[in-house]
């Protein structure tokens, strides 16, 4: 009985709402645009501002025009506008915010205000504000006076802590919830901010804690809107690694600082007029006082919980003798073994392995049999396969030299631990068979070198005992020999050549023209691909390097790392309805 009451209820309140939206659209096409002007209180102390709220129905509406008061500030504060289409039918509401007041005490008329609507000029009515002496007090908004005290003001104050958003950090494998020592575990790293909030990020990604060490930041996060415990958020999400050098339980604290303004749920809500229109409805309330709720802007440190992350030391129990450190899931994917040698002589060996772990830990491979062969470090290269650089491949070149005549069979093998099976791996590559020209090397016993001579010491005596070390003096001033003009001579020259050097250093290293050249060096680099994607008709590529040009590019204007720069940044700098206060 009273689940069908509630349906019956819930749906003459749907018919309500569809009637008023209907009767919306009905009244877009057959009335004249409607305009109301309203103070949010009739007098307001000298420097101070009362809030004067030009809300228009209709669309194509053009900026109003200010009237000028002699001794009056008139003073935009910011505009919205609502728009909504109803079976075909379009309805806008844009609503102009000002701040209005002055410093000479007395009563003032504002003249209405002229718009033009859909190429129709309309004027809202006059309003008149009194102001008072500047010692007096200031006098409460209409909001505050009449608003009868409902369930929002029984609502439990909202954690002052996370107001303004906090961040959490998880591991990305959701089907392990520990790391092993050495491994670059993948993390997930979430900014929950309010959702009708307005974000600006201040820095990257820091690490609050000594704990854990902070890899591979994704360059642009990803924004979505989720609901967490009931309330909806902007949900801002990077994508990067962590890892630990000794095991235990470490908090994965990290921070990001950001400005953000969020609307103030505590400032009264005002009544607004009966006119008798269709807005005049109760469902349009929530509407009308969103957009007049004023805004907090606030500079925070956004901070994840100290949510511990269990990291596990790696086994010792079979552990190969030529692993070298690497975690992860890797494999072979090319190797190069020339197939004529010859003993005493290095030739060239290529390898790529590919796959995805610590690649900084992972060592060239090894030829077996090892004994007969002599290998020299040679130079690697890493290609990231993904933004985060967890996957990818790394080639090694290295030389290697034979030390054993006739055919055999050669390999490459190495060893790496796999975090998901929790176990070591060897790979090894199918053996090859080469031919090796000459005699067997044999290795030469290194010759010890004999012990050096020390030389006789003389007894302590007096040097002037020794004829011989007492030469004869010059009585010469040292200023006056050819020696002593060519010293300062070249000292001259060595101090004038200091400061060329110190200046062309200075240059070199100036930091403007440095970040210029990084900065044309980028986005010529994100040109280049862009047109490479259009070469090959890549549209997600093309507009992936153009939003790359975009970041750079307005991180040099706005003095911002270009990773700072979102969608949320962008339209914060449009932003302009935050409070002024005083006048």
């Amino acid at each position: 009985m009273v689940k069908s009451l509630c349906q019956k209820t819930n749906f003459y309140h749907l018919m309500k709402v569809w009637l008023i939206f209907l009767v919306m659209g009905m009244l877009s096409f057959s009335h004249a645009a409607d305009i109301e002007a309203q103070l949010d209180r009739d007098s307001v102390p000298a420097g101070n501002g009362a809030v004067l709220t030009l809300r228009i129905a209709g669309r194509n509406v053009d900026r109003p025009q200010v009237p000028e008061i002699e001794n009056f500030i008139i003073k935009p504060n910011g505009q919205s506008q609502q728009i909504q289409q109803i079976n075909g039918a379009v309805s806008a509401i844009t609503t102009f915010s000002y701040v209005v007041g002055s410093q000479t005490p007395g009563d003032y008329e504002i003249p209405g205000f002229e718009v033009t609507v859909n190429g129709e000029k309309v004027t809202s009515q006059p309003l008149k504000l009194k102001v008072l002496d500047a010692g007096a007090p200031q006098p409460p908004s209409r909001g505050q006076t009449n608003q009868e005290p409902g369930e929002e003001d029984k609502k439990e104050p909202e954690d002052e802590s996370k107001r303004f958003g906090f961040l959490t950090v998880e591991l990305a494998d959701n089907e392990r919830q520990h790391a092993f020592v050495g491994e670059i575990a993948p993390v997930r790293i979430r900014a929950w901010l309010p959702a009708d909030s307005q974000a600006q990020l201040r820095s990257g990604i820091q690490p609050e804690g000594k704990g854990f060490t902070l890899h591979n930041v994704s360059n642009q996060p990803q924004q979505t809107r989720e609901v967490k415990d009931g309330k909806q958020y902007l949900v801002v999400t990077w994508f990067g690694g962590i890892s630990a050098t000794k095991a235990g339980k470490y908090p994965a604290s990290l921070s990001v600082n950001a400005k953000v303004a969020v609307r103030d749920t505590s400032a009264p809500k005002r009544q607004r007029r009966r006119t008798g229109s269709p807005f005049d409805d109760p469902f349009f309330d929530d509407v009308f006082d969103q957009m007049n709720v004023p805004m907090i802007e606030k500079d925070v440190t956004l901070k994840s919980d100290d949510q511990e992350i269990e990291v596990r030391p790696l086994p010792t129990e079979g552990r190969p003798e030529n692993f070298s450190g690497a975690v992860g899931e890797f494999n072979f994917d090319g190797v190069q073994i020339p197939n004529s040698w010859k003993t005493g002589e290095p030739q060239q060996i290529s390898a790529r392995i590919s796959g995805s772990g610590n690649f900084a830990l992972l060592d060239a491979p090894q030829l077996s049999p090892p004994d007969r062969w002599k290998t020299y470090s040679g130079k690697e290269q890493f290609q990231a396969g993904d933004q985060t650089s967890f996957s990818g491949n790394k080639t090694f070149q290295f030389s290697a030299v034979p030390k054993k005549g006739g055919q055999q069979d050669v390999a490459l093998s190495f060893s790496y631990f796999d975090p998901s099976a929790e176990k070591y791996k060897t790979l090894t590559t199918s053996p090859q068979k080469i031919e090796v020209a000459g005699n067997d090397v044999v290795d030469e016993e290194p010759v010890t070198a004999p012990a050096p001579k020390q030389p006789e010491k003389k007894p302590d005596m007096i040097a002037a005992q020794y004829l011989k070390l007492s030469g004869r003096g010059s009585l010469v001033p040292l200023v006056s020999k050819p020696l002593f003009s060519q010293l300062l001579g070249f000292s001259a020259i060595l101090a004038l050549s200091g400061g060329i050097f110190a200046w062309l250093r200075r240059r070199r290293d100036d930091p403007k023209r440095r970040s210029r050249e990084a900065l044309e060096k980028a986005m010529q680099e994100t040109l280049g691909a862009a047109r490479k994607c259009i070469a090959v008709r890549d549209a997600p590529g093309f507009f992936s390097a153009a939003r790359l040009a975009l970041q750079h590019r307005l991180g040099a204007l706005w003095n911002q790392p270009p990773q700072a720069i979102t969608l949320a940044e962008v339209h914060a700098r449009d932003f302009r309805s935050f409070s002024r206060g005083p006048l």
